[in-house]
This record gives structure tokens, C-alpha cells and sequence, in this order.
């Protein structure tokens, strides 16, 4: 993930239906760009160009499954939980709340432990 998304940059992302259902198709399990596509009744380039951005953005975070047989696949599952947007005099304030990453709660589990 690179910086915050900008406001007109999440909003263009979230605009799109394709993003959309990909968000919704991966909040309650993993999904390949293969699975995703026939989820969400997409071509593939369009699944990819989609993820790609919502990656990018923090949105979607990415897997590595590796199967028994040692093929290995790029798995997604959304990491957005939802978006707040309150409009102040000063303009408007965008939060976005994620799903921690995995590494990172793990690393805070750890410093509970160690700091009882």
C-alpha cells in the first residue's frame, strides 16, 4: 500500500461497481482473480486492473496461496471496514477505517504478552 488514498481518489474507486463487488464478494472469505471473476460475472483483465487499485489503495489486501502440488495463486480479501465523511467548515474530513493487517496484529498480541 502506498499514502492514504486522496478523497477524490477513493471515491472514484468506490464509484465503480466493479470495485464494489469485489469489496463485498471478499469481506467474508479470500478470493482468486479467477473465483472473483466468476463471483462477480467480470473478465479477468478487468478483475485485475480493479484490485490492482484497490490494493494500492489499502482496501484489499493481498495473499499468496501456495496448494499442495505447489502451484501458487494470489489470493484477496477486503480489508475496508467503512468510510466516514463529515463535512466541517474547513472542508471535508474523510476517515477510513481497515482491518488491521495480519503481521500487524500478530506484532500487537506479542507486545500485550510482554508487557504483562
Amino acid at each position: 500500500m502506498t499514502a492514504e488514498p486522496s478523497p477524490p481518489d477513493l471515491f472514484a474507486t468506490l464509484d465503480d461497481d466493479y470495485a464494489r463487488d469485489i469489496l463485498v464478494a471478499t469481506k467474508a472469505e479470500r478470493l482468486s482473480a479467477k473465483e472473483l471473476s466468476e463471483e462477480c460475472e467480470m473478465s479477468r483483465p478487468t478483475v485485475s486492473r480493479r484490485v490492482n487499485a484497490l490494493v494500492e489503495q489499502g482496501l484489499l489486501e493481498e495473499y499468496t496461496h501456495v496448494d499442495p502440488g505447489g502451484r501458487h495463486y494470489r489470493e484477496y480479501e477486503a480489508r475496508l471496514e467503512r468510510v466516514e465523511v463529515l463535512l466541517r467548515a474547513e472542508g471535508f474530513d474523510v476517515r477510513i477505517d481497515r482491518r488491521p493487517d495480519p503481521a500487524d496484529r500478530l506484532t500487537s498480541i506479542f507486545q500485550d504478552m510482554r508487557s504483562d
